[in-house]
């Protein structure tokens, strides 16, 4: 009969211990997570490096606070990433225990967001053939110095053709007008650069998968391997993925 008691005592303090997090039930079209592609099922376990265990009212308060930029770690199909936001996501949860959490592990938070580090955000886009493509949106000061030479680095290879054909015509015709028409280049790619990329890849048919929260662009694709097995990058810090013909019809 003790030993009983001590079970339901042991049992009822190992209810009181674990932990509630935030499970999303409901993302609004065109709000906040769904512009960060944050998806139905995704858990949320931390706030700016530390666990959240508090309510949703609690969450949507601290997201209210200010326009600081508020990082949120979130848990999908068994893999950890980050998120930035200034606002609030504009989706609905509910309170999960942890316990109930398949795949879950007691993983250190502070090993996935280090607050001493200084992370960058990415956008992380695949197409049909799971290809994948990862803008980082820090801009480049090289887009603002020498537009063709950041072309040539993304491989945007219309828009080098054509600007250096602009370019040529320009000096031909008066030194003058070729100064300008740099400077109006440097100008319009230094501030646009990010639009250009997106407008180029989604002419490709590539679709945005992730808005991701990392240190690097190969956090990113591990984080994006992870999420997606399948994926690969022209790029790689990753050795091949393993494909089946099934995989290339499907996102």
């Amino acid at each position: 009969m003790e030993n009983n008691e001590v079970s339901n005592s042991i049992n009822s303090e190992e209810d009181q211990l674990s932990r509630k997090f935030l499970k999303i039930n409901n993302v609004r079209s065109f709000s906040n997570a769904y512009n960060l592609r944050i998806k139905e099922g995704d858990i949320i376990i931390g706030f700016n490096g530390e666990y959240f265990n508090s309510s949703f009212e609690e969450l949507k308060k601290v997201l209210e606070e200010d326009d600081e930029e508020k990082v949120i770690t979130i848990f999908r199909e068994g893999t950890f990433f980050n998120i930035t936001t200034k606002s609030t996501l504009g989706v609905s949860c509910e309170e999960i225990d942890e316990n109930h959490i398949k795949e879950f592990s007691n993983i250190n938070i502070k090993n996935i967001f280090k607050k001493e580090k200084s992370y960058k955000q990415f956008e992380l886009y695949k197409n049909l053939k799971k290809d994948g493509f990862i803008i980082d949106l820090e801009l480049s000061i090289l887009a603002s110095i020498a537009p063709p030479l950041w072309m040539l680095y993304h491989r945007l290879w219309m828009h080098f053709f054509f600007t250096i054909i602009f370019l040529v015509i320009m000096f031909l015709v008066s030194p003058w007008l070729f100064f300008i028409s740099w400077v109006l280049k440097s100008w319009y790619y230094g501030l646009n650069q990010i639009n250009v990329l997106r407008n180029f890849y989604n002419f490709k048919d590539y679709r945005l998968f992730l808005v991701l929260t990392c240190l690097n662009e190969e956090e990113a694709q591990i984080i994006f391997r992870k999420l997606d097995p399948k994926i690969d990058f022209d790029f790689s810090y990753l050795d091949p993925p393993i494909r089946d013909e099934d995989s290339l019809n499907t996102l």
